[in-house]
């Protein structure tokens, strides 16, 4: 396989996968929580509380997968492995939470949700790592990641019509959550089975089964490791409010029926699939760290003006919310495309591939920004929201608005201003892949075997 050059059947094989795990990601971050207050029983208050501390027991368990997974050495592959793992954790606890009786307890969505997201790190982690090692070139990294997101956000609209589908043809929102699980269930396999045999992963040679957990630590206190790690979690932080009071505030506060809010949604991931190529070519003229800064501060204007859309006015907000949904495809690519960039940087200068490691700190920042997301569901419920009332009162309301509004554009704002002093340029990554090269580290020549390594 080519370090410069993936594939197309390779790229589509890999980013196949992409579709289960989207399609779980969605009802993790924007469905299920409010799904297990309105339909399953549970209080709104609760069900905040759990997915917040499921979530924060979640990323700790991050880094030592990620450490896990850079020691792991087998013929079958380092990342493939642990692909392989995911796939029945992932099974089982799909439809446990998908398939929960009415009536189930915060126990049983503490103990299957903490399940279905260990699983979950797995899946992300092994993918996102595989995908840093198909090629060490600048502008075909992002190409990677581009369809990576792209292959995300298929799997989001795939999911997202289930509901809508199943509305159209007679059946109950609680049926339309149920097939979306089923879904889940019947393409995890198949898509899964299919990367794993199409694809193949690039062993390096480097001393990466030497790594020690500390790692974890020395990782996060580099400088530009604290960039992109800052403006993913604040970048993240955006579309995870988004997605856990998207609901409530385009009903409350719009007057829109949830069957428009879900139609809207869909349309906000179409806008992703536009948006994901346009920011590849627009990285590729004026760098990842540039693109990226230019994407949020978009974002953050064009996101402001949902604001201003008026009430009971599904055509305007349809548009509204499609144009929000171009420059939200941005940061999840290219934080990740950076950070494989990073993990050569560090390569170079330790001797050991870490990138399992630096990909797991990036994963946590995005959990950690997801799980403040769903933390407004608490907090408004402190405020004085009530989800089961018809009409809230204007102070209620008034709070759902700036938490759905004001708290993105101000975190939109600031993952850009993170971004400004990163420095690992085109030209820098260039002269540190000839570094490698010439240090017998790079992917077209191999790496020397450190004395004593068994493999």
């Amino acid at each position: 396989m080519s370090s410069k050059h993936v594939s197309w059947p390779r790229l589509l094989a890999f980013c196949g996968p992409c579709i289960p795990f989207a399609a779980l990601g969605l009802p993790l971050s924007v469905t299920l929580s409010e799904y297990y207050v309105t339909y399953i029983g549970l209080s709104l208050g609760m069900v905040g509380v759990v997915f917040m501390a499921v979530k924060l027991i979640d990323i700790a368990v991050d880094p030592v997968i990620g450490w896990a997974m850079d020691r792991t050495r087998t013929r079958f592959g380092r990342f493939k492995l642990w692909m392989a793992l995911c796939l029945p954790v992932l099974f089982v606890s799909t439809g446990f939470m998908f398939l929960a009786p009415a009536g189930a307890s915060a126990l049983y969505l503490g103990i299957w949700l903490l399940v279905i997201y260990i699983g979950f790190s797995m899946a992300a982690l092994s993918q996102s790592s595989w995908g840093s090692v198909l090629t060490d070139d600048y502008d075909e990294r992002t190409k990677v990641f581009a369809l990576w997101q792209i292959g995300n956000i298929v799997g989001l609209l795939c999911v997202a019509c289930i509901p809508v589908v199943a509305q159209a043809i007679g059946q109950t929102y609680q049926t339309g959550v149920q097939w979306m699980g089923i879904f889940i269930m019947i393409t995890l396999p198949l898509t899964i089975g299919i990367a794993l045999w199409i694809v193949p992963e690039k062993m390096s040679d480097a001393a990466t089964h030497e790594v020690r957990l500390g790692a974890y630590f020395d990782m996060i206190r580099r400088p530009n490791v604290i960039r992109v790690l800052l403006a993913d979690l604040l970048m993240g932080l955006a579309p995870g409010i988004m997605g856990a009071l998207f609901f409530f505030y385009f009903m409350q506060t719009k007057g829109l029926t949830r069957f428009e809010c879900t139609i809207a949604m869909l349309l906000y991931f179409v806008a992703g699939l536009v948006g994901a190529p346009l920011w590849n070519g627009a990285s590729k003229r004026f760098s990842k760290h540039r693109t990226l800064i230019a994407s949020a501060i978009i974002f953050a204007v064009v996101y402001s003006g949902l604001a201003f859309v008026p009430a009971n006015n599904f055509p305007i907000m349809a548009v509204a919310v499609f144009l929000a949904g171009i420059p939200y495809a941005a940061y999840l690519l290219l934080t990740r495309s950076l950070m494989a960039d990073i993990g050569d940087e560090v390569l170079l200068e330790t001797g050991h591939d870490q990138k399992g490691t630096l990909m797991s700190i990036l994963s946590a920042t995005t959990k950690l920004g997801y799980a403040f997301s769903v933390l407004t569901l608490s907090a408004l419920a402190l405020l004085g929201f009530d989800n089961k009332a018809a009409h809230n009162t204007p102070e209620a309301l008034f709070w759902v608005e700036a938490f759905f509004i004001g708290l993105p554009v101000v975190f939109l704002l600031l993952g850009a201003w993170a971004m400004t002093s990163y420095d690992l340029t085109p030209e820098r990554y260039a002269s540190i892949q000839s570094a490698l090269k010439a240090k017998g580290l790079s992917r077209d020549s191999g790496s020397p075997r450190p004395p004593g390594n068994a493999h």
